[in-house]
Formats: C-alpha cells, sequence, structure tokens
C-alpha cells in the first residue's frame, strides 16, 4: 500500500493533494495572502494604486487574480516537484515509470480541485488583511481557522444530533473534503469522518459561495475604509 502510494500513478495524486487546502499548499497560501496584503498597507502600496486613478474594486480583482495564480502555481509547483520524487522513487523499485498507466485527463482535473479548495481559505486570509492591516492577525487567523477552529467545530457537531452535522458538511473544509475525493488519492484526504460528503458538484459550488462571500465581505469593506488612518 506504502510503496503504491509513493511510485507511479497513485503518487502523482498524492504529492497533488498534498498541496491542498489541509497540506503545505494551503498554509503557504496564507502566509502569502495574509503577508503581501497586510503590508501593503504599511509599504503605502494602496496609496500608490489608488493616487495614479485605478479604482479600488480594480485593485482588489488585481490582486485577487494575482492570489488565485499564486495558488495554481502553488498546486504545479508541488506537482513538478513530486513528478521528479515519484518517478526516481518509481524507477528504482518497479524498473520503469508505466506512463501507459498515468490518466493525464485525470490528473489535471485533480490539480483544478486542488487548487479550488484553496480559494476558501485564502479569501478569508485576505478579508482579515483587509479588516485588520495585520499581518499577524490575518496570518495567525487564517491559521487558525484552518488547523484548528473548523476541525474543533466539526468534532463539536457530532455531539449535536444529525441535523448540526448535515450543516456542517457546507463549513469549507468539508467541501473540500467532498471535492478531494474525486482525485481518489491512496493516501486519502486528512478531515473528519463525522461529516459525510456532498456530491462533488455541490461541493465546487458551495466553495465557491464561500469564496466569494470573503471576497465580497472584503471589498465593501475596503471600499469604506481610510486609508489616511
Amino acid at each position: 500500500m506504502l510503496l503504491k502510494a509513493i511510485t507511479w500513478p497513485d503518487g502523482l495524486i498524492n504529492v497533488v493533494g498534498l498541496s491542498g487546502w489541509n497540506g503545505f499548499g494551503g498554509l503557504f497560501l496564507i502566509i502569502l495572502v495574509g503577508a503581501v496584503t497586510a503590508q501593503e498597507y504599511t509599504w503605502r502600496t494602496l496609496h500608490l494604486w489608488l493616487s495614479r486613478g485605478v479604482s479600488r474594486p480594480v485593485l482588489t480583482l488585481a490582486k485577487l487574480t494575482a492570489f488565485l495564480l499564486a495558488a495554481i502555481l502553488i498546486v504545479l509547483s508541488a506537482l513538478v516537484t513530486g513528478s521528479a520524487v515519484t518517478a526516481i522513487i518509481s524507477a528504482k523499485i518497479n524498473g520503469s515509470l508505466y506512463l501507459g498507466q498515468l490518466d493525464f485527463p485525470h490528473l489535471l482535473f485533480s490539480v483544478l480541485r486542488t487548487t479550488l479548495t484553496l480559494l476558501p481559505y485564502g479569501s478569508l486570509t485576505f478579508l482579515l488583511a483587509v479588516a485588520s492591516r495585520s499581518t499577524v492577525v490575518a496570518i495567525s487567523g487564517g491559521l487558525a481557522y484552518t488547523l484548528l477552529i473548523e476541525t474543533l467545530i466539526i468534532q463539536v457537531s457530532g455531539l449535536l444530533g444529525e441535523r448540526v452535522i448535515q450543516v456542517m458538511q457546507y463549513l469549507p473544509g468539508s467541501l473540500a473534503f467532498s471535492l478531494s475525493s474525486l482525485n481518489n488519492a491512496t493516501l486519502g484526504t486528512v478531515g473528519s469522518t463525522q461529516v459525510s460528503l456532498v456530491s462533488p458538484m455541490h461541493a465546487a459550488i458551495g466553495i465557491g459561495v464561500w469564496t466569494l462571500l470573503f471576497l465580497g465581505l472584503s471589498l465593501w469593506i475596503f471600499q469604506r475604509q481610510d486609508l489616511a488612518e
């Protein structure tokens, strides 16, 4: 089982999964978004762009596009690095890479799904950074929710009855867990087994809703901020 998890083709999917919301990819994106967004208030970069006539919605959209590209690059970087490592292991163990066994469309969709799972956490961190203008608050808040708060909420929900558990299906982590289940990684996905899965389509829609909600609140706050303070 372990050998299958670290050799081609399953090893590639597992590497992609490690860059998802509950792996190093999610943590790295939270740190990146929190640091860059909050420090722009200190560096007065926002003041510079606004003084040149760039509107706040356009500036926000540009920043979000950059963060989306960063999320994609995080997953692709993990795939490239992991491909090299697992290729070496596969060649050593199996004597061949068995390229014919690779399902490239499935691998591509796994990358897209994994990237999608990162978005709610990146947008939540962006919201915290805009609202607090603090790198510490943004990063610590994003990490605390991802690593601790959401897990505690799901664990406690198991004590509150079936209806509460059903509601917990629509937390970002539960939705990401449901969507990532399509990747069929050998190593599985870290998450609570107390919350049942929703359909992948509903999971993708839910992730989109959470992302837009956090981004909408961020823009609403940013539009009303006095940057002279």
